[in-house]
């Protein structure tokens, strides 16, 4: 190639960027009162800082975008003035039924066209809305994570053009994040075959490592990221340490003087569903009117409990079950009645608190040898070892093996300690029978009955014991949280390197040396 041809191939591509730059600040002017025009029928006025940016390179790039912003900030309109301003497809993927039943019925009050589907839609229904989708009618549609699962509803998305593909609690894409799911690590696969025009990764929680991983997994390695600062003003943190039988006591002496002052809406959260029922009862017999609510309820029980919480307020008890999705503004305290399982999900429930910018505080009680006792069962729970899990799935098979008629390629196996023996002493027999049913080679029959796939093949679960050590690293750091003696919005901004802090907050109990 001559130094000519270099210099019109240099300069071609030069002119094509000015081109590039030019046309998108045109349409920039040519949108910017129709984006002024969708935040006013949301009921605003004005942005909240950066919300006006992020939108805009939603509408108008094209590389991707990771926007961690605090809980409260208003994400959710980062994918919802889109299809208000382009008229164009936008595919939400959320893991809460009861945000995309609120916001689609918001958005189809506001004129948009949007549906969703989910478990609770029936199958009739769920034809109706993706033919309504294939004639380009829908203009926000909400899917839960599983649903790029089935094969059809792939087949008719990849048929029409998605504008932007928004995913919200990215969180857990990362395995490194607080809330892992399947069917979240799989996005990427998704998005390479729908090649929708933007993708966009929302979340209020995400340290470094895992907003790495988010975008790696996403593919959006070229994402613009926009992250706004985890500190809260309007939220005063304290701990209360080792108050054994009297915790009870405690906190329902605190829940009367908010609710004697009118701060009368309020969400204490339990590590156990046990202590959660425990504590409503005590409050209900203390004075104090109150609701439980975890995921050992029935869904419509739930569903009644959070709306009626939702509209009336007061006061709920609950399992971390209990929180993604709720958009009370006036949620004047949050406290916690033992050991959380993550800085995260401290800051994730605690930002509930205050959405409405009034002064809101989070309360945590702890006792250091029991709660971390309570953790680590959980953790055990739902990530056994590789080593157990290899060892009992060893153990499970030869059982199995000893009460199959012959060329069976499955048995039938009752468990129970006495069957057990030493097995059910050693291990978590719980945790490692949820990962050979994850694998499909067990299947729950019955009370303490299964079928054992013969043939099976447990893979490769090395897997399991990163995630393991990484739920107890995480769980460590609350501890130095909670047992710490330096400002603890400080120590919160550190976790998850946000650098617009610096200091101390002047409200926690370390910084003003009250409440301990």
């Amino acid at each position: 190639m001559s130094i000519l041809e270099q210099y019109r191939k240099i300069s071609q591509k030069q002119n094509e960027v000015v081109v590039e730059e030019i046309v998108r600040e045109e349409n920039t002017k040519e949108h910017e009162m129709s984006i002024q025009d969708a935040l006013k029928m949301f009921g605003y006025d004005e942005f909240k800082k950066g919300q006006e940016e992020v939108i805009k390179e939603v509408i108008y790039g094209k590389d991707g975008v990771l926007a961690v912003f605090p809980t409260g900030f208003g994400k959710s309109l980062v994918y919802q003035i889109p299809p208000l301003v382009t008229g164009k497809l936008t595919v939400v993927v959320s893991p809460l039924i009861s945000l995309m039943r609120d916001q689609v019925a918001k958005l189809q009050g506001l004129g948009i066209n949007a549906i969703f589907i989910n478990s609770t839609v029936p199958m009739s229904d769920v034809k109706m809305a993706m033919l309504e989708v294939q004639s380009g009618g829908v203009k926000a549609l909400y899917v839960a994570p599983e649903r790029f699962d089935n094969a059809e509803f792939m087949r008719i998305l990849k048929g029409v053009k998605v504008d932007v593909l928004a995913i919200d609690e990215a969180h857990c894409i990362s395995r490194y994040g607080q809330d892992f799911r399947p069917s979240y690590a799989r996005l990427g696969g998704v998005i390479e075959e729908l090649s929708p025009r933007q993708v966009v990764a929302l979340t209020a929680t995400a340290t470094e490592a895992v907003q790495t991983d988010i975008c790696r997994i996403l593919g959006i390695e070229k994402s613009k990221k926009f992250l706004q600062g985890v500190y809260r003003e309007n939220l005063s943190f304290s701990v209360i340490e080792g108050l054994g039988p009297y915790k009870f006591e405690k906190m329902a002496q605190i829940v009367k003087k908010f609710v004697s002052v009118g701060m009368t809406t309020g969400i204490v959260y339990s590590p156990t569903r046990k202590e959660a029922e425990a504590i409503c009862g005590y409050f209900n017999d203390s004075g104090v009117r109150c609701v439980f609510y975890h995921a050992g309820l029935k869904d419509a029980e739930r569903a009644e409990t959070q709306d009626e919480w939702g509209k009336n307020g007061g006061v709920i008890v609950a399992t971390c079950a209990f929180g993604m999705g709720i958009d009370r503004p006036d949620v004047r305290f949050v406290i916690h009645s033992g050991l959380s399982q993550s800085v995260e999900d401290i800051v994730q429930e605690c930002g509930r608190a205050g959405r409405d910018g009034k002064e809101s505080f989070c309360i945590s009680f702890w006792d250091k040898n029991e709660d971390y006792r309570t953790q680590m069962f959980l953790i055990d729970l739902t990530n056994p070892c590789m080593s157990d899990v290899n060892k009992f799935w060893k153990w499970m098979k030869n059982a199995a093996i000893e009460v199959s008629v012959e060329n069976a390629t499955s048995a039938e196996l009752n468990l129970t300690q006495k069957v057990m023996g030493t097995e059910s002493k050693c291990i978590n027999v719980g945790g490692c029978i949820a990962v050979l049913k994850s694998k499909g080679i067990v299947e729950t029959l019955g009370r303490g009955k299964y079928k054992v796939m013969l043939d099976g093949d447990i893979g490769n679960i090395a897997v399991l014991d990163d995630v393991r050590k990484d739920k107890i690293e995480k769980l460590n750091n609350v501890m130095r949280f909670y047992g710490g003696t330096g400002c603890r919005v400080d120590f919160i901004c550190k976790y998850f390197g946000d650098n617009t802090f610096n200091g101390r907050c002047g409200s926690c109990d370390n910084c003003t040396k009250k409440g301990k």
